[in-house]
């Protein structure tokens, strides 16, 4: 084996490496684009009761509506002494359960999503374990004062159970309260059957005999784990600002970030899920971003100022987003949700990645041709195998002249060794004399390197697809007890680790069968490459393994056909 393909392999080792540890650290995606800790699930019949907010000051600016006062009050009705009642409402992707007090959203499950792979506690994308992170909750600016309806008591007519089933349009759930200041607060959440988009529209009245002036804030909370073990948590406040998305890590967020211009919805999310507030035609302006304390993450959206005249209302139509970062649902939800969808910040990475989701999906659910449905392998794990094959077809020119390449320099290393004996004191002689030996044989000293380094763009995608997409989360391949292969979550390490022995001995096996050009010595150093990749591949994606395995197996069957017509 040459030493440029010494020099192309170590260099591979190091791109994959430093990829691994500097590039994804700096840019997570999605991502593995972010609930940061998965919520378990609680019992429907009687949900935990949600524990209130301590809100805290926001930094205002701007005229003296705008000035934050020294405390934030909650807002009180009339009737202190009724009770929290809670609505249930059942669809075919969620149960969610609203609550009278502060007439907010305290539990939404996806019934499609659990916690972990073989449990049955279902993620809860407002957590019932820690800090309250309820919402929406409306935050009431004026000159002397800010308060919250956190604790305000609503009313609603609706049942205590509403059901969703596929044939249902829609269903609304409304609540309405009145403030000892006489100001009107209704909420009404619209819910459908198919989206995990919920309406959100609320008026406020002004039912006193004089103007009211409001500026209107919405907080927005989410606690996540500080001792996750993920390599590259995607912990994050999420905002589509000026038409791009805007990612701000809650671990580096200082307290001081303060973003502005046209908001079209802010949120808080992990790798696989994210709830948004979502503003359609009416965007926020600006979003004040909260210091994280003890796992709890807090944004506040500075909606605009609201002004009431005695008997005036105001109307506003918002939306929110609660559910995972799933394409298909993202772009049915509209409102250019799909943006929170990114595998990586580098373009050129993220768009490779995005179409080997697309083949992977394609050949997972099937297609038609002339009207025959051809059947999808219902199974991500074959839909990889699928698509390294096709890779490597695609492959075979580059690779077959370049095992040739490699065959010839076999060929030709006795002719080599004379002319480093003949000018081991030229160096000019002797690089002229061994540049004239090639293109005599037609050997392209670099050829054996070009296809290793194409692959690596696809290879650094699919790292990227298949640590993001949430199709892979959860997702089983194989699972045989009996000789430990159990890959039950293709977008997690194997547990066993037997792809990553196989993948290593498929690849030692490669190296041995591989035509070297080099000494004994060389060729001995690099057999410990599959000891190196295979410690790599311990924590890489089992999906990426199974990538990396297959396309070994099917690069020794290459080079087993290469080395017998060369024979």
């Amino acid at each position: 084996m040459d030493r440029n393909l010494v020099v192309a392999i170590v260099l591979s080792v190091l791109i994959i490496v430093g990829f691994q540890y500097y590039f994804q650290s700096a840019t997570p995606p999605p991502t593995k684009p972010p609930i940061a800790k998965e919520q378990t699930k609680t019992p429907q019949s009687e949900p935990p009761k949600v524990q209130e907010p301590t809100t805290k000051e926001i930094p205002q600016t701007g005229p003296s509506l705008a000035s934050q006062p020294p405390s934030i009050k909650p807002l009180e009705s009339d009737d202190k002494s009724k009770k929290e009642s809670l609505i249930n409402v059942n669809s075919p992707k969620f149960e969610a359960v609203l609550s009278s007090r502060g007439g907010r959203i305290v539990s939404f499950r996806l019934k499609d999503y659990k916690l972990h792979v073989n449990g049955d506690e279902l993620i809860d994308m407002f957590n019932q374990s820690g800090p309250d992170t309820a919402g929406p909750t409306l935050m009431l600016t004026t000159r002397d004062e800010t308060v919250v309806d956190s604790n305000l008591n609503y009313q609603s007519d609706s049942t205590p159970t509403v059901k969703l089933d596929e044939q249902s349009q829609k269903t609304t759930v409304v609540f309405t309260a009145t403030t000892k200041s006489n100001l009107t607060i209704e909420k009404k959440y619209t819910f459908r059957p198919d989206s995990y988009e919920i309406g959100f529209d609320f008026s406020l009245i002004n039912k006193s005999s004089d103007s009211k002036s409001y500026l209107l804030t919405l907080p927005w909370r989410k606690t996540y784990d500080l001792k996750t073990d993920a390599k590259f948590p995607w912990d994050s406040a999420e905002i589509l600002l000026n038409g791009e998305l805007k990612d701000y890590q809650f671990k580096d967020i200082k307290g001081e970030e303060e973003p502005s211009g046209k908001i079209e919805w802010a949120g808080l999310g992990n790798t696989y899920f994210f709830k948004a507030l979502v503003f359609g035609e009416k965007p926020a302006s600006k979003v004040s971003l909260l210091k994280p304390q003890d796992g709890l993450a807090e944004i506040r959206v500075r909606y605009g100022a609201i002004d009431l005249s005695p008997g005036g209302a105001s109307q506003n139509r918002f939306s929110l987003y609660l559910g995972p970062k799933e394409k298909t649902d993202l772009v049915a939800a509209g409102d250019n949700l799909s943006h929170a969808l990114v595998y990586s910040y580098y373009k050129v990475l993220n768009v490779m990645s995005e179409g080997l989701m697309m083949f992977l999906r394609f050949v997972y659910s099937g297609f038609t041709v002339a009207g025959v449905k051809i059947p999808g392998t219902y199974n991500y794990g074959w839909a990889i195998i699928i698509l390294t094959i096709l890779i490597k077809i695609l492959f075979i020119p580059l690779s077959h002249k370049s095992m040739k390449s490699m065959k010839r320099m076999q060929d030709i290393q006795p002719q080599i060794t004379k002319i480093k004996e003949k000018y081991k004191d030229d160096k000019a002689a002797l690089n002229k004399a061994t540049m004239e030996l090639f293109k005599e044989y037609k050997v392209n000293p670099v050829g054996s390197c070009w296809p290793m380094f194409l692959q690596l763009p696809v290879f650094v995608a699919l790292y990227q697809a298949l640590s993001y997409s949430i199709e892979l989360r959860h997702a089983p391949f194989v699972c045989l007890p009996s000789i430990y292969l159990c890959i039950n979550d293709l977008s997690a390490p194997d547990p066993y680790y037997v792809t990553p022995i196989l993948m290593g001995a498929t690849m030692f096996l490669q190296q041995w069968l591989t035509p070297s050009a080099g000494d004994p010595t060389q060729k001995k150093m690099m057999l410990l490459m599959p000891v190196v990749f295979t410690w790599l591949f311990l924590s890489f994606p089992a999906g990426l393994v199974l990538y990396w395995l297959v396309n070994n197996i099917l690069s020794i069957a290459q080079q087993l056909v290469t080395n017998k017509m060369a024979d």
